[in-house]
């Protein structure tokens, strides 16, 4: 059932950014759709389809923020390329919040665990 919803998912983006395309918005559309991916394949890393045979928890978690701070920093470059190319003032609000979470996973992820 979840390989139908990711089909479904991928016709979906596959959408967006044609309609983003033809509507003149192309970076508000890739921005949609590089943040919504990284949730889906946040969700595929926290629940895989397939069972793992070697299930390393710290691995896991440390691709799960990864993919996290990917989501977070491309639809961030994406938001701020849309403000300053014209397709939406929101966009210079956006664009710095996305930006900064990103940063946070970023510095999660290269924490050494030192309290």
């Amino acid at each position: 059932m979840r390989s139908f919803w990711l089909a479904l998912f991928a016709f979906g983006a596959a959408a967006v950014l044609s309609f983003g395309w033809r509507g003149g918005e192309p970076l508000t559309a890739a921005a949609f759709v590089v943040f919504f991916t990284s949730r889906v394949w946040r969700s595929v890393i926290k629940r895989p389809l397939t069972p793992a045979r070697d299930n390393d928890p710290v691995r896991r978690t440390n691709l799960f923020v990864m993919v996290t701070a990917v989501g977070y920093l491309g639809a961030g470059a994406l938001a701020a390329l849309a403000a300053v190319a014209g397709e939406g003032q929101e966009w210079l609000y956006v664009a710095p919040f996305f930006l900064i979470m990103g940063a946070f996973q970023l510095a999660l992820l290269t924490a050494r665990g030192e309290a």
